[in-house]
């Protein structure tokens, strides 16, 4: 059953695997964000959807900082 497994196979599964615990906190993240509107949060939710590892990335990076910082910054 094995005989075609590869080493490399391993790296793969890990980095699968690591992009899906990266999208499911994420979308956890953007749900409970204490600041973020109903309407932000779902487009936040749309974007991770539809780009599930830059989208992830993109939030954790910028998002998760807006939606949870004091008073967003005004225009």
């Amino acid at each position: 059953m094995f005989a075609s497994f590869e080493p490399w196979h391993v790296v793969l599964l890990l980095i699968w695997l690591a992009a899906v615990v990266l999208f499911i906190a994420a979308l956890i993240s953007i749900i409970r964000a204490p600041r973020a509107s109903t309407g932000e949060r779902v487009i936040w939710v749309l974007v991770v959807l539809i780009l599930p590892l830059l989208g992830s990335i993109v939030w954790f990076a910028i998002g998760r900082r807006y939606a949870t910082a004091g008073d967003p910054p005004r225009a």
